[in-house]
């Protein structure tokens, strides 16, 4: 089953991409490929470490086309490094698909997502996200919510909400998040984020901090889910 879905989802995204770019040639539509690299000091998913609370480098490429002004389909691949004592493996492989739109000043999205684990087995599984965002005054916020349906039927449930502002004219960005998670993984955690970023042309610096209410050992004893502040530096192209 591992097998089978993984490919599954390979098989759809490139599919998408060979219809987005037939359809692209032939109505002229602009297909829009994006992508970076990014280095951490740490990988966080919901304020838990999935590299041991060790460094990893992750990157992504994303193809994007749009159907309308208001509406886009989009596919891509995202990997990270990781740490095999965080009991995940070495590598993590995510899958995805969605779409997106915008409603008045609203921007709405909803997204599929395949995680592979390629040195663990039946680890992989399905996420589905829907999120939300709109200017306040001078910020932006933002609500979502995933779901996860993990091998063995177990599923978990997370939402979150964020609030994003920059500083005009100075590639200064700071962001707020705070989420909700119960599920079969963890049981009434609740994680929360502080962070600031500075964008200069194509490269970002950041840093958060990220914490947790909940306890899970790293292979050190230490808390992989403690408060913590995460250092990044990436660039996208």
């Amino acid at each position: 089953m591992r097998f089978t879905k993984a490919s599954l989802a390979g098989i759809m995204l490139a599919s998408a991409a060979v219809g987005f770019t037939t359809q692209a040639h032939a109505d002229e539509l602009p297909v829009k490929f994006s992508g970076g690299v990014t280095f951490l000091t740490d990988y966080r998913l919901r304020g838990a470490s999935l590299s041991d609370t060790k460094p990893v480098i992750q990157g992504v490429v994303e193809a994007t086309i749009p159907l309308n002004e208001s509406i886009s389909l989009y596919g891509g691949i995202w990997g990270s490094s990781l740490d095999k004592d965080a009991g995940a493996g070495a590598m993590e492989t995510d899958l995805y698909a969605g779409i997106k739109a915008k409603v008045g000043t609203v921007d709405l999205k909803a997204r599929y997502l395949r995680l592979v684990f390629h040195d663990v087995k039946d680890l992989d599984f399905d996420q589905f996200e829907v999120g939300a965002s709109m200017p306040a005054g001078p910020v932006t916020v933002g609500v979502g919510a995933i779901h996860d349906e993990y091998n063995g039927g177990g599923h978990s449930t997370y939402g979150y909400g964020v609030v994003t502002y920059s500083i005009p004219d100075t590639g200064i960005g700071m962001k707020a998040l705070a989420g909700y998670e119960d599920g079969s993984n963890w049981n009434s955690k609740v994680n929360w984020s502080l962070g600031a970023s500075y964008t200069t042309g194509p490269v970002t610096f950041a840093a958060e901090y990220i914490d947790t209410n909940r306890f899970s050992p790293a292979s050190d004893g230490d808390n992989r889910a403690g408060g913590t502040v995460v250092f990044s530096v990436g660039g996208r192209f």
